[in-house]
């Protein structure tokens, strides 16, 4: 079908990542229009901010050289007094003038050029620091209609616009939800002991998708060491043949192992298709080794031995290369596997596996449950991915320009080739959902876990027991107001942390006077508590459909009279909130 990518790869390098790019520059020339930003003017004082700062670097290092010889003139004149001193005591009186002479002429030296040149270095310094401050604030004021422009949805509407076939909701929503756990068996234990940092939900192919980043918490061990010193007497005899007692003394070392608890963030690509419903299977990232060697060799020859077990449902197919490259041996069902990974898939999947200048070549592992896909990709865990409009914010136009294509360019690249070995299967474009093909009405009502990414957006601190000592765990629950816009709900908030409280732990260790010590190991026990705490929404159901008709300056106007309505002070991913 018309718009179906089958070689990601090559549909990248030849089509969409110039396309990104010109949809990159035309939005941000149209952002900059909007703005009527004065570009001379602010190159002009981006120019002087630059001249300004190598002034005060200058300034510094004469201020720093100047010092060092104040810090050395005034050792001379301590040292000089010391040894005149010295020289006058010892009754050497022309050893004691001469040091006084090279005294006084430092003094001289110290109070007549040193210090008053420092003093007007340091003043030039300051002088041209607040300097450099007034042009900074001029520069970020010049800026300042740019600035404002961004919101959280420029980058999702520019992958649209260059993959037509992708699109982003407003927010992740209870019905988006409601369809991966229906229609596609997602899993809800997943979510029992993480928080959503950032979600981003939508529609690929008419495929629902979401690209999350979760926190959670990891029982480790910590290792903490105690020490006791001994001391005892033994008698000895000498060389002489006498005796004496002698003291003795050893430091006794115990350690323990304890658990702590780790926090780890992880971002994954979620993927929901009907197509071969029962298969299941894990792919790792690491398995591709080079066309010719003995670990591809020994690779190979494990899985053909695999594929003779009676006892094993796996079955090797005829592209051995592929086998070996995308290991899928523990898979539940050959049929369907190949039913997926047809010829053209296969070629697609080893051409992203060998590219490393484009893509990410073998950085993913790939997870199929049924009907969800799970993809993580280790270039995705590096992205900061949550589109947040401040990170475009700068006070140099030209910077602004090059940062904006430069982060949203990264932004493309990760996501793409995180969809890039489903884009490869070309039953997963094929497929659709019966209610994607026949429609069905989206409830609008944001789902738990854009609670929780707002939750974590507002801050652990603000939510966290006033005991609490690690980070926390946030989860919610909504409830809604009691007023006639369903928009409108309290979000409460639980965030599970933990206290510590110290211990005491005494490991018997035989010493060297031959008896058994106990050895005390002081460590720290973690106990759970839990902060409560809430906030309220709105969410923008004005926005939950296309309006790429309207300029940003028009979105942004109708966000602020949402924001001044409400008394809101946060708009993220159309929901705004207040604590």
């Amino acid at each position: 079908m018309k718009n179906d990518i089958y070689n990601p790869l090559d549909e990248y390098v030849n089509v969409f990542k110039e396309k990104f790019k010109s949809v990159c520059e035309s939005t941000f020339a149209q952002l900059a229009a909007e703005a009527d930003v004065n570009v001379e003017l602010n190159r002009k004082t981006c120019a002087d901010i630059e001249d300004a700062v190598g002034t005060i670097r200058r300034l510094n290092r004469q201020i720093t050289h100047w010092t060092i010889l104040c810090v050395i003139l005034w050792f001379v004149v301590i040292a000089g007094v010391i040894f005149s001193i010295i020289g006058f005591t010892h009754d050497n009186p022309g050893q004691g003038i001469g040091l006084l002479a090279c005294v006084l002429i430092a003094l001289w030296v110290l109070l007549s050029k040193v210090h008053p040149k420092l003093k007007v270095l340091k003043a030039d310094r300051d002088n041209k620091q607040s300097y450099h401050d007034a042009l900074l604030e001029s520069a970020w004021q010049q800026m300042a209609p740019l600035n404002s422009l961004y919101d959280w949805e420029i980058f999702t509407r520019m992958m649209t616009q260059t993959i037509p076939r992708l699109e982003f909701d407003p927010f992740f929503t209870t019905q988006r939800l409601e369809d991966l756990k229906v229609i596609y068996g997602w899993d809800e234990s997943f979510n029992a002991d993480r928080s959503v940092l950032f979600s981003h939900s939508g529609l690929i192919n008419g495929n629902p998708f979401v690209i999350c980043r979760t926190k959670k918490m990891e029982w480790c061990e910590k290792e903490y060491t105690g020490k006791l010193t001994i001391e005892w007497t033994e008698t000895v005899r000498g060389s002489d043949g006498k005796y004496r007692t002698e003291r003795r003394s050893e430091t006794l070392t115990a350690t323990i192992k304890r658990p702590v608890p780790e926090y780890y963030k992880k971002t994954r690509l979620i993927y929901g298709n009907t197509a071969a419903p029962d298969l299941t299977f894990l792919r790792t990232k690491g398995n591709f080794v080079s066309k010719t060697g003995v670990g591809k060799w020994a690779k190979k020859v494990s899985l053909k031995h695999k594929a003779r077990d009676m006892k094993a449902d796996y079955a090797m197919m005829t592209n051995e290369d592929f086998e070996v490259a995308f290991d899928t041996s523990n898979r539940n069902n050959n049929q369907q596997f190949a039913l997926l990974f047809t010829p053209l898939a296969q070629n697609s999947i080893m051409s992203i596996l060998e590219d490393k200048s484009e893509g990410f070549g073998d950085d993913f592992d790939f997870e199929k449950s049924r009907m969800i896909n799970i993809i993580i990709a280790d270039h995705m865990q590096a992205e900061e991915m949550d589109m947040n409009p401040a990170q475009y914010q700068s006070y140099n136009f030209d910077r602004a320009a090059e940062d904006f294509c430069r982060i949203n360019t990264a932004h493309f690249r990760a996501i793409y080739f995180a969809f890039a070995p489903l884009l490869a299967v070309p039953m997963y474009q094929q497929i659709r959902s019966h209610e994607n093909i026949y429609g069905r009405d989206m409830k609008r009502e944001s789902a738990y876990w854009e609670h929780e990414a707002l939750a974590n957006f507002w801050g652990v601190n603000r939510f966290k027991h006033p005991d609490c000592v690690t980070d926390c765990i946030l989860k919610t629950e909504k409830s809604v107001n009691d007023t006639s816009d369903s928009a409108e709900a309290t979000i409460q908030v639980r965030a599970y942390g933990f206290r510590t409280e110290p211990r005491t732990t005494y490991v018997e260790k035989y010493g060297g006077d031959g008896r058994y010590h106990q050895v005390p190991v002081h460590w720290e026990e973690f106990l759970p508590v839990t902060g409560i705490g809430s906030f309220d929404i709105k969410e923008d159901l004005s926005n939950s459909v296309s309006d790429t008709d309207a300029t940003q300056t028009q979105r942004i106007a109708r966000i602020q009279t949402l924001l001044s309505q409400s008394g809101h002070s946060i708009y993220r991913r159309n929901i705004s909130s207040r604590l």
